[in-house]
Order: C-alpha cells, then sequence, then structure tokens
C-alpha cells in the first residue's frame, strides 16, 4: 500500500529540518520564517535567461586556474537556521575563502551575490526578497526585469540595499567583487535564440 505525500501549499507551517527533508519536489519551494511559499512555474524565456547569465559566469572562471568564486543555479540556500529561512534563487556567487559553504545538496550560508529573475509575482523579489537578502547580507542582489529588459544592482550597505543605476541592455554589467566579469546586457536581453514574452 501506498501512501501519497500531502499536497503542499504556500503558508503551511514547518521547521527547517521538515522543508529539507522534503528532498526533491515537483514544485519550487522557499521557506521563511517557517512559513512555506510556492513559487510559480518558470517560464521558457525565465529558463533562458538564468543559463544565459551563468554562461557569462563560467567563461569569466575559465580564464583561472584557481577559481575566484563557484556559482550554482536553482539551489536551496539556506541563509539562516534560527529564522527558519531557506530559498531558491535563480543564481548564487560565493566568493573563495568561503566555498565551504557550498555544501553537495545546499548552500549553508549567506552567498555574496544573489541574482534573481522576476517572474509574475513581482514584488516576492522587489520587495520581500530584498528585505530578506539584506537581513541574511548578501552583499549585492541583481534583480534581471524580463519584461522592459533592465537590471537593478543592488550593493549592501549599512545593512540596507543601496540601489545603482538601472542597467538596460546598452549597458554592461560588472561588480567589484569579481573583478574581469563583464556581462554586455545586450548580449542577454537581445539573443538572437531568446523565446518569445508573454505581452
Amino acid at each position: 500500500m501506498t501512501t501519497s505525500k500531502p499536497k503542499l501549499r504556500t503558508g503551511t507551517r514547518m521547521s527547517l529540518d521538515e522543508f529539507l527533508a522534503l528532498g526533491e519536489t515537483d514544485e519550487r519551494l522557499e521557506l521563511f520564517d517557517g512559513v512555506l511559499y510556492l513559487m510559480s512555474t518558470p517560464t521558457k524565456d525565465h529558463q533562458f535567461l538564468m543559463f544565459t547569465i551563468r554562461l557569462f559566469f563560467e567563461a569569466h572562471l575559465d580564464e583561472f586556474d584557481i577559481p575566484p568564486y563557484e556559482v550554482h543555479h536553482d539551489i536551496t540556500t539556506i541563509l539562516s537556521e534560527g529564522l527558519q529561512r531557506a530559498v531558491e534563487p535563480d543564481l548564487v556567487v560565493i566568493l573563495s575563502g568561503r566555498t565551504d559553504i557550498g555544501g553537495i545538496r545546499h548552500v549553508e550560508g549567506v552567498p555574496d551575490i544573489v541574482v534573481e529573475i522576476l517572474s509574475t509575482d513581482r514584488s516576492h523579489d522587489l520587495v520581500f526578497k530584498r528585505r530578506i537578502y539584506a537581513e541574511a547580507g548578501v552583499r549585492e542582489y541583481w534583480i534581471f526585469d524580463p519584461i522592459n529588459d533592465t537590471v537593478l544592482p543592488l550593493e549592501l550597505r549599512d545593512g540596507e540595499y543601496a540601489d545603482r543605476p538601472t542597467l538596460t541592455a546598452a549597458d554592461t554589467l560588472a561588480t567589484p567583487l569579481l573583478p574581469g566579469l563583464s556581462i554586455p546586457l545586450a548580449d542577454i536581453f537581445h539573443h538572437r535564440r531568446r523565446p518569445p514574452r508573454e505581452a
């Protein structure tokens, strides 16, 4: 006799241990202060942008014999055990010297850079996650907006994010945290193989 798993719903209360024990699921899940949040299914455009962004990190890493950082996508990231917070960012970057937080199945600590691509629940990334990442101490938070083809790079200062200028497809994204990394945003937003987007 098989028993079906209970259906997961946004708002379900659970501990971090219970959350991690769920293992791989069909849903994309995050935990905030012991409360479950189900994320929307990513679109083709969202997935294309995420993997295209990652290719720039990978090409940059290929320039080094000893990698100065790690980059991961769609990996559960435990921001705080005490606050019962675990997220699944689109991309996380962990600088060398801190790579011990990059476990086999999870990132067990605060990344240096988090990249999110806005989905249907835009306020979740623009407002809520902005606060969560700042409280955790994520040094930079990059928000890609696939509707407007812009990037908002946020830099942590005195515990809060300060906006740097919003970037468009005409600009290049760079950061002092990763010297030599240069991402021409036209190569992402205007990529010839980018999937069609919803109006």
